[in-house]
């Protein structure tokens, strides 16, 4: 995939986007939530118009990564460097999009293998150069925006050349792999020999595996299959200082992990250029199907059977009663009558008028396995869901088909100055009602202060024995002149209700810049210079991605 038919201001691909006019039953509902005045659509600055600050880099040291790298492998091209000069975060989308682009990388390197990668680390630990690694940019915490950190020049490391699959052991079912293959080359390379990498991120199509591991990232069905951590078994991170070659076994008892030392290590340590992972004989048959709950209470205490009795779906969204609203009238279904999309099929299902889901939480849940299992699983989880009512399985999956789709709708609702972001987090099932009621308060809170209207929307999606991620969805006017200070304000009190009411800093999203002030508070200070030991030891001048996960000294 060339990055070149991304969008430099926006997510995924130049030609595909969502017009909000073809969704008129959302449109309308937006516009009476949140009090919208009647405006155009906004713009984007023009590429042309930026004004790019120059690379810092010498010409002779350019020439000198050009080598390192590989010709043509180095650039300071100010489309390249625009392109990995953020994440995809509301705070990166409200930059770009007004042509604020401050923080850029002083060159693009993008080495073909493990020796270019070593060696470029060399050269950038004598030069003190920093470098950011680089996946597929999808960050949403300001994982990957080149900040210097007292360093003169920043080189940002994309390792998209690096995407070969070296082995498929079709006996242990693994295959070693290259840190910067993407979802889709990663699954065509798989399925033409009958496996699946069962880890789909709604950032799939774009992010890397090396993106995945770095960040912790957790995917759809991981219910069954497990995050990114349990999908791993051996790996590889090449730091400034040394080389961690960690070998696929399926569990040793080789003293303290360091495998989990490189998970989630976000680029702060070294480069993770390879891993070995575990894959899956594709799935001979999937099914899907939707339940409404008269509360998402109610529909908790029913995911928390499920996990606890064995009978947990592969694929669970279970929304709140505020995001069941909006997910009906994205379908199109106004609150009475149907229009077309699973709106009509949920109504020929069940009977039901679209105005029985104003207080309702749905359930959307899919299976996947061989045929017996799916039935079996369908009906335990089915029975265990009771006393709620089945919707059919056309919203679930829709869902499933829909998946990728949904960062395009967060830039149509940028065009219309709405404020969009999500935040995440996980809590044992004792202390879940008590954080969703305080991370919703805390967000209506801020959103609202001053008078202006919000919404605040929140879904289940990854399910434990022990309790399960809460994903919040909040959109609100745009500020004018004061969008980042409002979006910042609203951040740090929904990370500090968080944390007060004893949940996750982050459950699948990381750390990156925007949670890194916050990390001592859930490790602890002496955690925190249990890190700072360890980066000092495999990248002692601390040139690797300054400014994130763990930012100070000590």
């Amino acid at each position: 995939m060339d990055a070149r038919n991304l969008k430099w201001w926006g997510w995924g691909f130049e030609d595909r986007t969502i017009d909000l006019d073809s969704r008129p039953v959302l449109w309308r509902y937006l516009r009476e939530t949140l009090r919208l005045p009647e405006t155009s659509p906004s713009g984007v600055a023009s590429f042309e118009d930026l004004d790019l600050p120059p690379s810092l880099l010498e010409p002779g040291d350019l020439a000198e990564l050009g080598r390192l790298a590989g010709e043509g492998n180095a650039t300071i091209d100010g489309l390249d460097r625009v392109l990995h000069a953020m994440g995809r975060g509301y705070k990166d989308l409200l930059r770009l999009r007004a042509g604020k682009v401050d923080n850029l990388p002083d060159a693009v390197l993008c080495p073909e293998d493990e020796d270019s990668v070593r060696r470029i680390l060399e050269f950038a630990e004598r030069r003190s150069y920093a470098i950011v690694p680089f996946g597929g940019g999808t960050s949403v915490v300001g994982g990957v925006e080149p900040t210097r950190g007292g360093f003169e020049v920043v080189l940002t490391l994309d390792l998209r050349r690096m995407r070969s699959v070296h082995e498929i052991d079709g006996t242990s079912n693994t295959a070693s792999v290259d840190a910067g293959i993407r979802g889709p080359l990663l699954e065509e390379v798989l399925g033409a020999q009958g496996f699946t990498f069962p880890h789909f991120p709604q950032s799939w199509e774009f992010s890397t595996l090396g993106g995945w591991i770095a960040t912790r990232s957790a995917g759809s069905f991981s219910n069954r299959y497990g995050s990114i951590d349990d999908l791993v078994s051996g790996v590889r991170l090449v730091a400034p200082a040394r080389t961690l070659d960690l070998r696929a076994l399926p569990r040793d008892a080789h003293g303290p992990s360091l495998k989990e030392l490189v998970l989630g290590s976000e680029g702060t340590l070294g480069v993770i250029t390879r891993a070995t992972i575990r894959v899956h004989r594709r799935p001979a048959k999937r099914r899907f199907s939707a339940r409404a709950f008269r509360s998402f209470d109610e529909g908790l205490g029913a995911l928390r059977r499920m996990a606890q009795e064995d009978a947990l779906p592969d694929m669970t969204y279970l929304s709140d009663e505020e995001e069941t609203r909006f997910l009906a009238a994205n379908a199109g279904l106004p609150s009475q009558g149907f229009a077309p999309g699973w709106a009509g099929l949920v109504q020929r299902a069940s009977g039901y008028r679209g105005d029985f889901f104003a207080q309702r939480s749905l359930l959307l849940m899919g299976f996947e396995g061989t045929r017996d299992r799916v039935a079996n699983l369908r009906r335990r989880a089915s029975r265990l869901a009771r006393p709620s009512r089945w919707m059919g399985s056309a919203p679930a999956r829709r869902a499933y088909e829909e998946r990728f789709a949904l960062p395009y709708l967060r830039d149509a609702l940028l065009d219309r100055r709405i404020l969009v972001d999500t935040v995440e987090t996980a809590a044992p099932w004792s202390k879940l009602p008590d954080l969703y009621e305080a991370a919703r308060g805390a967000l209506q809170n801020a959103l609202w202060a001053g008078g202006d209207s919000g919404l605040v929307m929140c879904h289940v999606s990854h399910v434990y024995h022990d309790g399960a991620s809460l994903y919040f969805t909040f959109l609100g006017r745009q500020r004018a002149g004061d969008e980042i200070g409002q979006w910042e304000r609203i951040k740090e009190a929904v990370t500090r209700a968080f944390l007060d009411a004893g949940g996750a800093l982050s459950h699948h999203h990381g750390i990156g810049a925007d949670h890194a002030p916050f990390l001592g508070r859930v490790i602890g200070e002496d955690g925190l210079v249990v890190l700072r030991a360890l980066k000092r030891e495999l990248d002692p001048r601390g040139i690797m991605n300054p400014g994130k996960l763990v930012v100070g000294s000590g």
